[in-house]
């Protein structure tokens, strides 16, 4: 099972036999939308666990019997559904998906979500902010592919971290405490989300002003990224160091710049990456490398690395070691 259900029953938000009741505490949670319930199974109730860590939320979501479910279009975040029991029939912007043992699906601002969920599923839910996704990615418009193929090799990394945090009441309590470990958990589960799930991205366009001019503002990221770039840093991080808020800094960018922020981080990463396979002692590997440069897919990296160098990592490292010998 992906997740133990009973661990999460001590966050119960609440039960009710009430059909507009249930709908009112979800769309608190969640956004509004609607019910039509379905056969009931007698002595059940309708309920929701449900945690909070900064941008990020997670729980589970039972009905009193089969549910059919429109939430419309999704507002400002993005909505993860696994089962772990049961089944729901469900469309996803215009794509039908069974969620069940080995599929779940991914709802994205502005995409249309709805379906039917059996009387005996139990649905486990993350949502995680619009905010929060542009903090750790650079992107305005962030599009990942709805259907989650839960048998993939790539998606275990996330779905081992989503069952680590939901099975362990004292880190939710720190995360709750402290927002630093909040945002390295948002972090950790978009980087791990995104190096799992095909997607693709794009900021807005708008017209670069001459090049000899380069603002204060784009100057400090600038020189931040370069000394920071293989830290774990966000782009709320760039912004604080630049000293404006995200949305001034991204319009700088986008003005003054060729690249976004968070490209220019990974820019600087495969920069510092084709720098220390250069100077690689005999001992040191590809892997350590891209990982101490903030790479945490390997697959990806090796794809990035090729398409700006023209070569593989590793046969920059097996040039390097022929000369060497």
């Amino acid at each position: 099972m992906l997740i133990e259900p009973a661990l999460l029953r001590q966050y119960r938000y609440f039960e009710s036999n009430d059909v507009d009741d249930t709908r009112q505490r979800i769309a608190a949670v969640l956004q509004p939308h609607r019910l039509m319930p379905g056969v009931a199974r007698a002595g059940h109730s309708a309920y929701m666990n449900h945690v909070r860590i900064d941008s990020l939320g997670f729980g589970t979501i039972g009905y009193a019997g089969a549910m059919g479910v429109d939430a419309g279009e999704i507002e400002d975040y993005y909505l993860a559904i696994l089962s772990l029991s049961g089944y729901a029939d469900v469309t996803v912007a215009g794509r039908r998906a069974i969620v069940g043992p080995t599929q779940g699906v991914i709802v994205g601002p502005q995409m249309r979500f709805g379906g039917t969920f059996s009387g005996d599923c139990e649905q486990f839910f993350v949502r995680i902010d619009k905010r929060a996704m542009l903090a750790h990615t650079g992107y305005d418009h962030l599009h990942i592919e709805p259907l989650l193929d839960l048998t993939r090799p790539e998606l275990a990394p996330w779905l081992a971290q989503l069952r680590l945090l939901a099975s362990s009441p004292e880190t939710i309590a720190l995360a709750q405490r402290d927002r630093r470990v909040a945002v390295e958990f948002e972090r950790l589960l978009v980087t791990m989300l995104l190096a799992g799930q095909p997607h693709h991205c794009q900021t807005r366009a708008t017209p670069a002003a001459p090049a000899a001019f380069v603002p204060r503002t784009v100057k400090r990221a600038k020189a931040y990224i370069d000394e920071h770039a293989c830290e774990p840093i966000t782009l709320a991080n760039i912004a604080q160091a630049a000293g404006v808020p995200v949305r001034t800094l991204l319009d700088s960018f986008q003005r003054h710049s060729h690249a976004s922020p968070m490209q220019m981080v990974r820019e600087a990463r495969l920069e510092r990456a084709r720098d220390l396979l250069l100077r690689a002692r005999d001992t040191e590997r590809v892997a350590d490398i891209a990982l101490g440069c903030g790479f945490a897919n390997l697959g990806r990296f090796a794809n990035a690395y090729r398409e700006k160098f023209g070569e593989t990592p590793s046969a920059t490292l097996r040039a390097v070691r022929q000369r060497a010998s």
